[in-house]
């Protein structure tokens, strides 16, 4: 079979360059469902960036789309007749909306039981037509943070379009976007080769881009960053430079055509703290820091333009200019805030509104203070004095000047200021570590007085935020919950921590006090359910299965050690020989206390006297007993294994005593003989919600 191209390309003023990933990931996932929903397969996909384009090139498509036959789903048979053999207004509205007769339906059994549907074909259209309809609709689903409006026309983008090149078998696809209509013409670099230049398919598109001075290749034109800071630091060989990677995709994001250029700065800059240098580089110039063969800071950078200049003395002179003012303006803020010490800060923190629901940062401090002490007390009660200085001085940073011009630098300046003030070197380790984890896979807090200050402030906004209404809404999460509830969940791992979430979201809620608008119970619950959903999250990141996840968190979602240590050993005793038959003996135990009940927790020994009853109960004391240690021990392989034992006695129960007894009194004491089994079953999970059996 004859196979085309297709190679897209949006040409746009300069984008963010951390709007680029996103974007991109969305554009992927969203052709390859679309064109799969099109009967369109392909062979390959590749995507190209840079700061003025989006592209992408498919190789491998057909002409035409496939023949398809689908079968569509209608409604379940049960709802489908009526009691004498008819079609209902379900059966008939859904042939109806399927545009064909009910004698065209047919039933399909699936797993969720027989339903009624209808088998359609669908004749295959020119891919090119198919192309034509699809890829507006993904350009205008791209996601960005923010769009804007240009011109006098109505269109709504990330940036302003330029151009669009859309060519499929070599033929322009007649598609307009923005009001720009395709063609076959790209652009090349905005100052080295500003002129068209015609592609026409994905093959030739990064060769025809690196004649005008574009790289288009986003992994090629990061590993030439770091090549050229490599380089430009080398030219004195006692430089070492700081590729940071997440500044080296940044940069990449920002530049066609990587130069890069060594620069150099005043000495005396080397007396601001290292980390106030190194952000006015990096987070205000996109320099990169440097350092000497001993890891100390050096008093240069290096710069990455977009153009190799004539004359690079003029262009490194003028990175030169620019840093010195940012670095004078450090210099200053940090020469000022010494003037006051850290703690004389804390009443200004009166004057910074956190949020407008929930008051200002003074008073969020006074919150999570009761908080930490109260954590410290029960984890680590020799830190006690420790994380209540600390929450005192952890937000005094906020109203320091260099933290105002270099908001990133807070915890980390109210670090070297408490130190610089003569603070106890743990009461300013923890202010630094209370913002820790920053991000996803981020350092945790190495100390127990940051760990415990960091799940304090955490908890304190999550709770707060949950109580005012201000929820995360699909990818909306403004306050960052999301992050800071894995965070917490972590840093209780990390810790080893024992102690319910659920006792601490209850504290949180009465130390906000009134200030909370929505009924306690509610934000209770809801806070909980969404702690559950970032440990599950978690849990399957460990290469848990959903239903071992799910069995575990509904017993034990609010302790994280114990969902964690539950669940690895469980996917562990999944997979060994006769867990199927464990599972199935286990879930009879649980269908047949949800099929009679029980009222008697506490079975009358009496009644029980079959050897097959008194040897069950006496395995189920035992097993209670002894996994009541192994969980202290934190040993869950081992818990599981005791509670497996089980199985023995219950099987030996089943088969030679009647559950369902003629005498009531004694039907009761069996099943709450099994009630008190489940229990124990329980202390490692709820075997009802294991599906994988």
């Amino acid at each position: 079979m004859t196979s085309f191209n297709f190679i897209l390309e949006l040409g746009v003023e300069e984008i963010p360059a951390s709007y680029f990933g996103p974007a991109l990931t969305f554009l992927v996932n969203r052709i390859t469902k679309d064109l799969g929903a099109m009967g369109l397969p392909f062979d390959k996909l590749k995507t190209w960036s840079g700061p003025r384009r989006l592209a992408l090139g498919i190789w491998g498509l057909s002409d035409r789309q496939l023949d398809l036959t689908e079968e569509i789903i209608g409604p379940p048979l049960t709802s489908a007749f009526d009691a004498n053999g008819n079609h209902t207004k379900a059966a008939l509205g859904f042939a109806k909306g399927q545009e064909v007769s009910v004698s065209d339906l047919f039933t399909l059994n699936t797993p969720k039981g027989p339903y009624l549907a209808v088998r359609k074909s669908r004749e295959g259209r020119p891919t090119a037509l198919a192309l034509t309809e699809t890829v507006p609709k993904i350009l205008e689903a791209l996601p960005f943070p923010k769009v804007m409006r240009w011109g006098e026309g109505d269109y709504q983008f990330v940036r302003p379009v330029h151009w669009l090149l859309a060519v499929f078998a070599g033929e322009i696809l007649p598609i307009t976007f923005c009001g720009i209509r395709a063609g076959k013409v790209s652009y090349g670099h905005r100052f080295l080769h500003p002129g068209p230049v015609v592609v026409v398919t994905p093959d030739e598109y990064p060769s025809r881009l690196a004649e005008t001075h574009v790289l288009a290749d986003y992994e090629e034109r990061k590993n030439l960053v770091k090549q050229e800071i490599v380089k430009a630091a080398a030219l004195n060989a006692d430089l070492v430079v700081n590729a940071d990677e997440d500044l080296v995709a940044e940069v990449a994001n920002l530049l066609e055509e990587p130069v890069a250029i060594l620069g150099h700065f005043d000495s005396h800059f080397l007396e601001l703290p290292a980390a106030v240098a190194t952000t006015a580089m990096k987070e205000r110039q996109r320099y990169f820091p440097v350092t000497d063969d001993q890891g100390r800071q050096a008093p240069y950078f290096v710069a990455v333009n977009n153009t190799r200049a004539t004359d690079l003395d003029v262009v490194r002179k003028g990175h030169e200019r620019v840093l010195r003012a940012r670095l004078e303006d450090a210099r200053f803020y940090f020469q000022e805030d010494r003037k006051v010490k850290l703690a004389d800060r804390m009443e200004d923190l009166k004057g910074v509104v956190f949020h407008h629901l929930l008051g200002t940062s003074w008073d969020k401090v006074q919150r999570f203070k009761e908080l930490a002490k109260n954590l410290a007390a029960q984890t680590n009660p020799d830190q006690k004095s420790v994380v209540a200085r600390a929450a005192d001085l952890c937000k005094c940073d906020l109203v320091s000047g260099v933290v105002g011009e270099f908001p990133t630098l807070q915890g980390l300046m109210g670090y070297e200021y408490a130190l610089a003030d003569g603070e106890d070197p743990i009461v300013a380790k923890a202010i630094l570590e209370h913002y820790l984890p920053i991000r996803a896979g981020g350092e945790l807090p190495t100390t127990a007085a940051g760990a415990i200050l960091s799940v304090a402030d955490k908890l304190d906004t999550i709770v707060g935020c949950f109580g005012v209404g201000l929820l995360p809404t699909g990818a909306a999460d403004p306050f960052g919950l999301r992050r800071q509830a894995l965070g917490i969940i972590l840093i209780i791992l990390d810790q080893k921590w024992t102690w319910s979430l659920e006792d601490y979201v209850e504290k949180a809620l009465l130390g906000l006090g009134s200030l909370v608008k929505t009924p306690a119970k509610e934000v209770r619950q809801k806070t909980l359910e969404f702690f559950k959903t970032r440990l599950k999250s978690h849990l399957l990141a460990l290469g848990v299965a959903p239903d071992t996840a799910e069995a575990v968190l509904g017993l034990y979602g609010d302790k994280p050690p114990a969902a964690v240590g539950r669940a690895l050993a469980l996917e562990d005793l999944k997979r060994a020989e006769g867990f199927r038959d464990l599972a199935q003996t286990f879930k009879r135990v649980v269908n047949i206390i949800k099929k009679f009940g029980y009222r008697d927790e506490d079975p009358p020994i009496a009644l029980l006297t079959h050897p097959a009853e008194t040897d069950l109960l006496r395995a189920a004391e035992v097993i209670k007993e002894d996994g009541s240690e192994l969980i202290r021990q934190g040993d869950y392989p081992g818990l599981l294994n005791q509670v497996a034992t089980l199985k023995g006695p219950v099987d030996l129960f089943f088969d030679q005593v009647l559950v369902d007894d003629p005498n009531p009194d004694l039907k009761n004491a069996r099943v709450a003989l099994l009630a008190k089994v489940s229990q124990v079953f329980e202390l490692a999970a709820d075997f009802s919600k294991v599906s994988a059996v």
